[in-house]
């Protein structure tokens, strides 16, 4: 009887222990996303975005999440998988087919052509460093009404 209570303890402090590093890591998630607008400072050096396609896949699909890493432009290479904003609206994360001095030559790991922006300082935003898959379908996951019944 005595061993059943103090299991019952036990596993009460390992769910309680679970339960807040998840809701750390939650708000570090809040945290990332809230400070990543394109010319936002980002969050200790962080951004991270939904992916919207599934032009990178094997490496990402669409529905996952990529934490990028504020590395300086000048110390991307060829192969690196960095992400830019052509334009106002578009937030795209592509990997570096060729540096020149006009700026990085972009293509999608699963498109056929190179991109048609050529990056520049201005438009870039950070190295991919992680990619968690389907995080980026949390939120529509969690407005279905079906989860809350």
């Amino acid at each position: 009887m005595r061993k059943t209570v103090v299991m019952k303890k036990v596993i009460h402090i390992l769910l309680n222990i679970l339960g807040t590093v998840l809701i750390i890591i939650v708000l570090i998630g809040i945290l990332v996303n809230v400070n990543s607008a394109p010319k936002g400072k980002g969050f200790f050096g962080y951004k991270g975005y939904t992916v919207l396609s599934n032009s990178m896949q094997p490496i990402f699909s669409a529905g996952d999440y990529v934490v990028d890493k504020m590395v300086a432009y000048d110390e991307i290479k060829k192969g690196d998988v960095v992400s830019y904003y052509p334009d106002d609206y578009t937030i795209v994360t592509h990997r570096v087919k060729e540096v020149t001095p006009q700026g990085f030559i972009m293509q999608g790991d699963a498109n056929n052509a190179q991109d048609a922006f050529t990056v520049t300082k201005d438009h870039y935003i950070g190295k991919m460093v992680l990619v968690i898959p389907l995080l980026g379908r949390l939120p529509e996951l969690l407005m279905n009404p079906i989860l809350w019944c």
